[in-house]
């Protein structure tokens, strides 16, 4: 029976077994001999110990690495996301009237969502931006040239409308512009 090992393998193990591995081989490599001879493990360190060192130094090294990396990935997210936050107010401030006045329509919907054509740049525009979204993947439609698909406010959206009034207001004004 033959074992193959690739390095590729043993670069994706997940980051529980690499520590194990980093932990098994650093006491055995680092723990006193009295120790080891209590384990009956002395012999095999004197034995094995240049592979265990490979091991210790292989697994720890990956386990500090994807160790950073992770840490370095969940910062950058929350930072974007509260980036993302912080920017609401001006982006929906920078919409044009048209989109403001379907964003307005939309929020005054109970459930949020409502009827909107498929086929307008404006909604097309507004889904892009992530503050609308199609509530559903198939719909039945009777007119395809004149397509309308429920569409419904992110909640993002939803919870900056709530929580700005005069932000409300601004897209009130714009509706009423439109229609």
């Amino acid at each position: 029976m033959s074992v193959d090992l690739k390095i590729s393998d043993l670069l994706t193990l997940p980051n529980t077994i690499l520590a194990a591995l980093s932990l098994a081989s650093g006491l055995i490599l680092f723990l006193p001999k009295f120790f080891l001879e209590k384990m009956y493990l002395l012999e095999f360190r004197g034995e094995y110990g240049f592979i265990i060192g490979l091991v210790f130094l292989f697994a720890f090294s990956i386990l500090v690495i994807n160790s950073i990396y992770t840490a370095t990935q969940t910062l950058t997210k929350k930072r974007n996301k509260k980036r993302f936050y912080d920017e609401a107010e001006s982006r929906l401030k920078s919409l044009n009237n048209y989109q403001k006045s379907i964003i307005y329509f939309l929020y005054s919907q109970d459930n949020l969502t409502s009827l909107l054509p498929l086929h307008d740049g404006a909604v097309l525009a507004l889904e892009q931006k992530m503050m609308i979204g199609k509530a559903t993947t198939q719909y039945m439609v009777e007119d395809l040239n004149n397509a309308q698909f429920p569409y419904l406010l992110q909640t993002w959206v939803a919870d900056e409308l709530n929580a700005k009034p005069n932000l409300v207001q601004d897209l009130l004004k714009a509706y009423e512009i439109e229609n």
